[in-house]
């Protein structure tokens, strides 16, 4: 919901910067709740199934996060050759959300690494286990924050704080 309300500030203002950023960040978003809402990858096991059914729904998490580390990395790049004419800019957030897509990858990985641990070797340990969908949320809201950021500074900059209206700028 935050997310889609940035895009739509993002392309009110017309900048592409804050649109696409947007974009990124909801994409691993979006395909984990196709992929485990829907039914595609069942999040219940049974005993015997712990570490298969686990390891798929870890990898498919580790793999939807990698998937956005190189576009968020070179966002201004792809935007550029995608998008020639629009005034395209390196941002703060474009420093920020490519850390935080690795701390996700980083995070299902760890989490791919205990499930191992924890039921083909019994280790018991369970420190990403249980806080993995937690910092998942952790992670979501840290790159709402950045990029409602993004778009409070781009806002200012655009119309100098003036109260919100839907005429067009002349």
């Amino acid at each position: 919901m935050t997310i889609s309300a940035i895009l739509v500030v993002g392309i009110r203002l017309k900048d592409i910067n804050i649109s696409t950023l947007a974009i990124l960040v909801a994409i691993p978003f979006s395909l984990e709740v196709i992929v485990f809402s829907s039914g595609l990858i069942s999040l219940s096991s049974t005993e015997s199934s712990r570490l298969l059914q686990n390891s798929i729904i870890f990898g498919v998490h580790f793999l939807i996060n990698l998937s956005v580390v190189f576009p968020l990395t070179h966002r201004v790049e792809l935007t550029k050759k995608l998008f020639p004419k629009a005034k395209v800019r390196f941002t703060f957030a474009d420093s920020i959300l490519p850390w935080l897509a690795i701390l996700g990858v980083f995070m299902s990985f760890a989490g791919l690494v205990e499930n191992y641990l924890r039921h083909a070797k019994g280790v018991n340990s369970t420190i990403f286990f249980y806080s993995f969908d937690v910092s998942g949320y952790i992670i979501y809201a840290s790159n709402c924050g950045v990029l409602l950021v993004l778009t409070a500074l781009t806002y200012k900059e655009e119309y100098d704080y003036a109260l919100p209206s839907l005429r067009k700028k002349r």
